[in-house]
């Protein structure tokens, strides 16, 4: 009786410590299954941060020639050009010097002409338009020199500004800029040269007796001898 209760607690006992054996464990790790080895990706190559703008340099500023047009009116005044070193050029008067030309008759050449006070001497400035002008001399000299008369216009004509004067090639020599409209300065009158007089015409011998020494002398080599006429 007591054996069998002995065996009874001892095979209790043995349920106990398999109850706790059995609590203690951790449950069993899952199988680790291979797997195919990843596939080497390229490295990235990643562009690098833009450079922060650097500051422009100051320059100065490029200097272009202003590009005339006809914009000015003075009407009955002269206008007052002037450049950087303060010379200045009064334009007084407008016209156009028209020649025809017999290889095409019905367009003549015509030449644009401004009559300028620089320096108080009166002057010309020529050319085929008022754009770009050459420089001349006196209208009585441009006259001369083209074989036309200057036709004046009754009043100044529509001025370009600026003034542009150009070479016989035709290539920028001086911008003047338009100033004011104004009365132009007196000018000197130009030197006239004098005319030259003829020689005096000597005066004609009258017409009566011979003086002493006037009469006709024989040739040389036909006297007549002494004597060869009959008396």
């Amino acid at each position: 009786m007591i054996r069998s209760r002995s065996l009874v607690l001892l095979l209790s006992g043995l349920a106990l410590l398999d109850a706790g054996s059995a609590a203690g464990q951790t449950p069993a790790e899952a199988p680790v299954t291979e797997t195919a080895p990843l596939a080497k990706r390229p490295p990235v190559r990643r562009k690098p941060p833009p450079a922060p703008p650097q500051p422009m340099a100051a320059t100065a500023p490029l200097a272009n020639p202003k590009t005339p047009e006809l914009a000015v009116v003075c009407d009955a005044k002269a206008a007052r050009y002037e450049d950087a070193q303060g010379m200045a050029v009064w334009v007084t008067r407008s016209g156009a010097i028209t020649i025809d030309n017999p290889l095409r008759p019905l367009t003549p050449d015509t030449t644009r002409v401004l009559q300028v006070i620089i320096r108080d001497r009166v002057a010309t400035a020529y050319g085929p338009d008022l754009l770009g002008l050459r420089r001349g001399s006196a209208p009585a000299t441009l006259e001369a020199t083209t074989g036309g008369p200057i036709r004046w216009d009754g009043e100044l004509t529509i001025l370009p500004d600026p003034l542009t004067i150009v070479s016989e090639t035709g290539e920028p020599l001086a911008q003047l800029p338009f100033k004011e409209c104004g009365v132009a300065p007196a000018t000197r009158p130009e030197p006239t040269v004098a005319a030259k007089k003829p020689p005096a015409a000597k005066p004609a011998r009258s017409q009566g007796a011979p003086r002493p020494g006037d009469e006709p002398k024989a040739p040389p080599g036909l006297q007549v001898p002494q004597g060869a006429i009959a008396q």
